[in-house]
């Protein structure tokens, strides 16, 4: 729109430019016009319009050129015009030329301004399928390397779970080898009790004669009594001890300890339970009416025993040193930290009692004392005080000598 505005401007001024040209010369022709028809005029004034017929006849003819028809068209006159219209015909190609040109040039510039926005669009199109190579391939290789992980980070997870597998079954096989054990231990340890029954029975046979008084005998009866219904109280009461002993160690995820302390209750019970099952009597028990024949030392003073109470002292010793054993070696297991006091089988310290020959608190003692000895090589796996055997743990003869120190005499 705006080219054909330029082009019809351009037209109008040639136009204009080839008729001013033409002015110049039509005004110069115009006076010389109106000169000769003012001579013409006056011939004709000079000479009337309608002269007499005889005047006319008689006039000779005149070699005068025939007046000029003021209608006749002036030769200089077209002339002019004619030149003038040939400058304007070449002033309008000149100016149509330049029209050309400049539509030329218009043309070209703006073709090359299309080719620069196309090479700039291709430029950018370049950089941009560039750019989007360049993220394709960071996407390939961060998707490369996040499969990688996920790879790795697999077979990480495959190794935990074959590891767990393996200490699972490790754990399994252990635990199948422990309860085997344990029975084989539980086996001997009841084969041990009926020839201490029959050996104490025995003795009994043989020193029938030698009894102590009827009222010593009385006295011991109540203290058995006694001492029996005391027990009785502590297990009821215990049971509730057992529950948050148990919760606790859940919690904890001390599966071993907690493995071991089910145990440990499990075995009370049934030696509860089978001692409930036998009816004793109180007088016919030879520990009711054997005299002393062993002492030992604690607290400052000499304790006096008979043999049925020595033998339970000394079992105290020997099941503390059992127990702790098997308790340090599930706290090693966890990976728990060495800490006997606080165990449950410390703490209670009654496996293998029944209420009956001592107090509940000597045999507390004495089982306590084999225990912390058999924790530290249960947790140490060292076996300082005591030895393992068939699978049963056993602490050594002088070791126990040493803790109970008993001494006969007659």
């Amino acid at each position: 729109m705006k080219t054909l505005r330029k082009n019809t401007l351009a037209r109008v001024i040639g136009i204009g430019l080839a008729i001013g040209l033409a002015s110049p010369v039509v005004a110069r022709e115009a006076p010389q016009q109106q000169q000769e028809d003012a001579r013409h005029g006056q011939d004709k004034s000079k000479h009337p319009s309608h002269p007499a017929p005889q005047q006319a006849a008689k006039s000779p003819p005149r070699n005068n050129p025939a007046p000029v028809s003021p209608h006749r068209p002036d030769p200089r006159a077209d002339d002019a015009r004619q030149r003038a219209g040939a400058q304007a015909q070449q002033q309008r190609l000149q100016q149509q030329r330049a029209d050309q040109q400049r539509q030329q040039a218009q043309q070209r510039k703006q073709e090359q301004q299309r080719q620069q926005d196309r090479d700039r669009a291709r430029s950018q199109q370049q950089r941009a399928d560039q750019q989007r190579q360049q993220a394709q391939q960071q996407a390939r290789e961060h998707e490369a390397k996040r499969q990688m992980q996920q790879q790795l980070q697999a077979q990480q997870q495959h190794s935990r779970e074959q590891a767990q597998r393996e200490q699972e079954q490790h754990r399994s096989a252990a635990a199948q080898q422990q309860q085997a054990a344990q029975r084989a231990a539980d086996a001997r340890r009841r084969t041990e009790q009926a020839e201490q029954r029959t050996r104490a029975e025995t003795q009994a046979r043989q020193h029938a004669q030698a009894r102590v008084s009827e009222m010593e005998r009385q006295r011991r009866v109540a203290e058995q009594r006694q001492r029996a219904k005391d027990y009785r109280h502590y297990l009821d009461a215990r049971q509730a001890a057992e529950r948050q002993r148990a919760a606790m160690l859940q919690q904890q995820r001390r599966m071993q300890q907690y493995s071991y302390q089910q145990w440990y209750w499990n075995q009370q019970r049934a030696m509860q339970a089978q001692w409930a099952s036998r009816s004793y009597n109180y007088y016919n028990d030879p520990y009711s009416y054997t005299p002393a024949n062993y002492r030992y030392y604690r607290d400052g003073r000499y304790h006096q025993v008979n043999r049925y109470a020595a033998d339970l002292l000394q079992q105290a010793v020997r099941y503390g040193y059992e127990q702790g054993v098997r308790a340090g070696r599930a706290d090693r297991a966890d990976r728990w930290r060495n800490d006997y006091r606080n165990n449950y089988a410390y703490l209670d310290a009654n496996y293998g009692y029944n209420g009956y020959y001592v107090d509940r608190d000597e045999y507390n003692y004495y089982f306590r004392q084999g225990f912390r000895r058999g924790y530290d090589d249960g947790y140490g796996h060292d076996y300082r005080y005591g030895r393992y055997n068939d699978g049963s743990y056993n602490i050594l003869t002088a070791v126990l000598a040493a803790i109970l120190n008993l001494q006969p005499f007659s």
